[in-house]
């Protein structure tokens, strides 16, 4: 009886259950596309983390992660007044989110909680650090399993050392390609190829 339990208990040890991860978030200041204007009240904030190659593929019209495999988004939240925000992202490790997977934070000036999708040439900011900033206790990475953390982005004119344009939403999200335009481009760069192969064997 006494080695059932210690199986039992080996084996329900060996479930791997996680626990929850917090990571108190705070951005001051974000700015739109000109640099000067904090972004408005209510505009879309995101944490995005890549999950295997350590590499962010930039938003394009249909997606916010682009056409990456491995980046998702962890959490979706609005800003607050002024260009700021500050609040707890909670969440559990699951799927290939892991430990020591880098942070994005992204900011959408022009978009709200209710978008679906980016939209073609839709401005947008990104930030992310390996250094550990003033009032951060980590980089920007998924913390260990049952962590409290803090993140935070501050700019100059929030007080903090980042450079203001590092807080400007001065990237533009990628239009996609109609499928009829990939296949036109494709066909005519064969036909391009036959032609000069064509002329050299003359």
């Amino acid at each position: 009886m006494k080695l059932r339990l210690a199986v039992l208990a080996l084996l329900i040890s060996s479930i791997s259950a996680h626990a929850t991860i917090t990571i108190n978030l705070g951005a001051d200041k974000l700015f739109q596309s000109n640099g000067t204007t904090p972004i408005p009240t209510g505009s879309l904030l995101q944490l995005v983390v890549s999950t295997t190659d350590n590499v962010f593929t930039a938003p394009t019209a249909n997606s916010f992660v682009g056409n990456s495999a491995d980046d998702i988004v962890l959490a979706s939240f609005a800003s607050q007044s002024n260009g700021t925000f500050g609040g707890p992202i909670v969440f559990s490790l699951s799927g290939n989110l892991n430990a020591g997977d880098q942070i994005m934070l992204r900011w959408f000036p022009t978009l709200t909680l209710a978008s679906s999708s980016p939209g073609a040439g839709t401005s947008f900011g990104q930030f992310r650090t390996n250094n550990i900033e003033n009032f951060s206790d980590i980089a920007w990475v998924v913390p260990a399993d049952g962590s409290t953390v803090s993140l935070n982005f501050l700019d100059i004119a929030g007080g903090g050392s980042e450079p203001n344009s590092a807080g400007t939403a001065s990237l533009l999200t990628a239009a996609v390609p109609e499928p009829s335009s990939v296949a036109l481009a494709i066909f005519g760069g064969t036909s391009l190829i036959l032609a000069v192969r064509r002329r050299v064997k003359i």
